[in-house]
């Protein structure tokens, strides 16, 4: 069933692409690859995790992702090899052509390794500060080197006195730990910032709730990141999920059951801004059609369960009073969604590969609402493995939702225990990585 959404986001119809390596570049995938996805093998990738932070800018879309690569023997810290490595060989720098692409480095990293590949027009490499107060001759001379080659610098504001000179003097971003700071001192020290450096970009990290991301947006600052984005909004809570949502679930549940088409535009018939948005969807110039559709029976018609399944599901996250937070959500479900699939085609059929694919996209939908997860499978009909894995993180199916948290986390421990369990290489979880995120991105744009 699934295999509707996939093609009809650009992911059927083709032959398998032939060089592995493009299958799981950053960059996003052309509209025509293929919908099963083969088998990861073949790359000479270190066993790393790639840590990746979402950096959420001030319209609540998703700006880029903080970039860094990690073994799990030393977690903590990163790998910089390791970090070039799978970067350069993902093409991070067409990655860096649409969105940030932000890589921690130290002034030696830099000496040390070849970075130029990484380098697209938003690329920014995050250097580490001097130790003394005052930069030594050879660190300025790496932050030169850094524009110089055409990148972004961007540089930590834990200790903002003693650095200010190499602040003003390189920066493009200042990085600024949220948890950190009081309020009065936060707002202080940018503006005072700004006074000096007008262009200079601030980004907040460790933002842990929707509302501390609003307070950062109202004091323009320019990105964040943190655990909010995967939190319940204290503003968005509900009682209920909304008439136009039911509607779309009850859609679904009828696809799902294989109903005639005919019954399923009898409840699209009670929600008239689905009316109006499948009847636009049916006169719009790609379908093709040389005379108008006039009903909502024939425009389903028209449609089909194919492109019907695909805009029910993505429609769940921007029916109703979306908000531009949904947006990152539904990113966020579909590259766990794909992500699950592309895990699961090594070992599963079709049918179980749908059901991890329906777990990833189905796992943010009550953050997405702000109503407890138990009220939202009461509404849709599914398997009890998926049930299970929603409600309770048991069952077959819990330590696949588990393995995707993990990775989108960064807990490099937790990833490599995981795969362990389900019999998947660092490698290979890895890969499904990064074609989950290009896959996602493409996804959301193509279904606007």
């Amino acid at each position: 069933m699934f295999g509707f959404i996939k093609r009809l986001l650009g992911m059927g119809g083709a032959k398998p692409a032939a060089d592995s390596e493009a299958r799981t570049s950053l960059a996003v995938q052309p509209p025509a690859v293929s919908a099963r996805t083969p088998t990861f093998t073949g790359r000479s990738s270190p066993p790393v995790v790639l840590q990746r932070d979402e950096i959420i800018d001030a319209r609540t879309r998703i700006a880029g992702y903080r970039f860094s690569a990690r073994r799990p023997e030393s977690a903590q810290q990163a790998d910089p090899f390791s970090t070039v490595e799978v970067l350069a060989a993902n093409n991070v720098a067409g990655f860096a052509e649409r969105r940030m692409a932000l890589v921690p480095l130290s002034s030696e990293d830099w000496r040390q390794q070849d970075y130029t590949p990484l380098i697209g027009p938003n690329t920014t490499f995050l250097l580490a500060l001097p130790a003394n107060e005052a930069p030594a001759d050879g660190w300025n001379e790496v932050a030169m080197a850094i524009h110089a080659a055409g990148a972004k610098i961007a540089l930590a504001g834990s200790d903002v006195q003693n650095h200010r000179v190499a602040i003003l003097a390189h920066a493009d971003c200042l990085l600024l730990d949220f948890s950190a700071f009081s309020l009065a001192t936060l707002e202080k020290l940018i503006n005072s910032l700004r006074q000096e450096k007008p262009e200079l970009a601030f980004i907040a990290e460790k933002v842990s709730q929707w509302p501390e991301y609003r307070y950062c947006v109202s004091r323009s600052i320019a990105y964040c990141l943190g655990s909010f984005t995967t939190e319940q909004d204290e503003e968005q809570q509900a009682t209920e999920i909304g008439q136009s949502r039911l509607i779309l679930i009850e859609m679904l549940n009828q696809l799902r059951k294989e109903a005639e088409l005919a019954d399923i535009a009898q409840v699209a018939k009670r929600d008239p801004g689905v009316l109006v948005k499948l009847m636009s969807m049916a006169n719009s110039p790609m379908m093709g059609l040389t005379q108008k559709v006039a009903s909502i029976d024939q425009a389903i018609m028209v449609l089909g369960r194919e492109r019907l399944y695909r805009w029910l599901s993505i429609g769940m996250f921007r029916a109703g009073t979306a908000s531009p937070r949904d947006e990152v959500l539904l990113e966020l479900a579909l590259a766990r969604a794909r992500f699950l699939e592309a895990l699961g085609q090594e070992k599963y059929n079709k049918a179980e590969c749908d059901e991890l694919f329906l777990l990833g996209l189905l796992s943010l939908l009550d953050v997405l609402l702000g109503v407890p997860m138990s009220t939202v499978v009461e509404k849709i009909s599914l398997s009890p493995a998926l049930l299970e894995a929603l409600l309770n993180s048991s069952g077959p199916l819990a330590r696949y939702l588990l393995l995707s948290v993990a990775v989108e986390k960064g807990h490099v421990e937790n990833v490599s225990r995981l795969a362990e369990q389900l019999g998947y290489t660092l490698e290979t979880v890895q890969a499904a990585s990064l074609e989950a995120l290009g896959w996602a991105e493409e996804s959301v744009h193509l279904s606007e």
